[in-house]
């Protein structure tokens, strides 16, 4: 897969600017395919973009939709012999501010399950800790208790008993 900034089969918008601002002109462009050949199609689609309208002070819109991954070119002339510009583009399989707009809600939702998870794996934790907590509680209560009942059935014994010490 091609690295690029533009998406193969997505319109990519173009501004020429003439030289010195001229208005009135007729711009032609070519656009040179991933191969380096001439782009009928695109050329084509181009030069009409270019000549359906001004912008104002010399500015004209216009534009190509690549078919192919690759690095494209686009040379506009608007025929004064002043004004010849060209600009490359390159043009992968997806569109690098899709990908930019998508980050930020995927990493929303990753932290969003990750807090999901801590407070899960926390609440197991202190529910846990609780539990054992409250069993060692139990436990000590029931020793006191058992050697409180001892010495008391101890007592309880020695009082009954015939042999008495006083």
């Amino acid at each position: 897969m091609a690295q690029g900034i533009y998406k193969n089969g997505e319109h990519i918008n173009l501004v020429y600017q003439a030289a010195g601002g001229a208005t009135s002109l007729t711009p032609t462009g070519l656009v040179y395919d991933e191969a380096g050949a001439t782009h009928t199609v695109e050329t084509t689609a181009l030069n009409s973009s270019l000549t359906a309208g001004e912008l104002g002070d010399g500015a004209y819109a216009g534009g190509f939709q690549p078919d192919a991954e690759g690095h494209w070119v686009v040379v506009i002339d608007d025929g004064t012999g002043d004004g010849t510009a060209s600009k490359g583009y390159q043009v992968c399989g997806f569109n690098i501010d899709s990908i930019g707009d998508s980050i930020p809600s995927q990493l929303l939702l990753t932290k969003s399950n990750l807090v999901s998870a801590v407070k899960a794996d926390v609440d197991a934790m202190v529910t846990s800790q609780l539990l054992l907590t409250k069993s060692s509680l139990v436990s000590a209560i029931l020793e006191d208790t058992n050697a409180s009942t001892s010495d008391v059935k101890s007592a309880v014994l020695t009082t009954t008993s015939p042999a008495a010490i006083s």
